[in-house]
């Protein structure tokens, strides 16, 4: 089921390329519940993250793409929640090309190191390096907690994306 939903809300993506949901992409579908009532979340970001006005837009989109499915129909007749929304701060990021919208921004990186141990680190993300048009690499500027180190400049970090276990924005005060 979740594939089949998958795939409608991936061609409401296409046909509302020229709209204002122009370069959103989708990152996860998620269905729970029993079949009385199923709950369906759909998970959208875009390059320079997504406004409420395009969820709001997207959501009745897919909600009438989904009702109206016509090989067979996805939830025929089944009452179902739709939650259309974006990643916010504290959720991690799951796709590389999330990376791009969070540059300069602060990150949480828990990556495997040299001997395939566990590496956390919190940094400013400088820039994603890219391998083609796919993002390769994280460049980050370590940074430490607490007034005492704010002054403190330390080298720049490149992390393979391959190695990253956990990568969350935090949030800056």
């Amino acid at each position: 089921m979740e594939e089949k939903i998958r795939r409608c809300v991936l061609q409401v993506l296409e046909l509302s390329a020229g709209t204002k949901a122009e370069g959103v992409y989708l990152i996860r579908v998620q269905v729970k519940g029993a079949a009385r009532h199923r709950k369906i979340e759909v998970l959208l970001d875009s390059d320079a993250g997504i406004r409420i006005d395009q969820c709001s837009f997207l959501g009745r989109r897919i909600r009438e793409q989904i009702e109206n499915d016509s090989e067979p129909p996805v939830l025929s007749g089944e009452d179902f929640d739709l939650v259309v929304s974006s990643p916010g701060l504290g959720e991690p990021i799951i796709m590389p090309r999330q990376y791009l919208r969070h540059t300069g921004r602060l990150l949480r990186v828990v990556f495997a190191g040299e001997q395939g141990e566990e590496v956390a680190m919190t940094g400013r993300l400088l820039r994603v390096v890219k391998s083609g048009d796919a993002p390769a690499a994280l460049e980050l500027a370590p940074v430490q907690p607490g007034k005492k180190h704010a002054g403190a400049v330390k080298e720049p970090v490149v992390i393979v994306l391959e190695r990253i276990i956990r990568a969350v924005p935090e949030v800056e005060w």
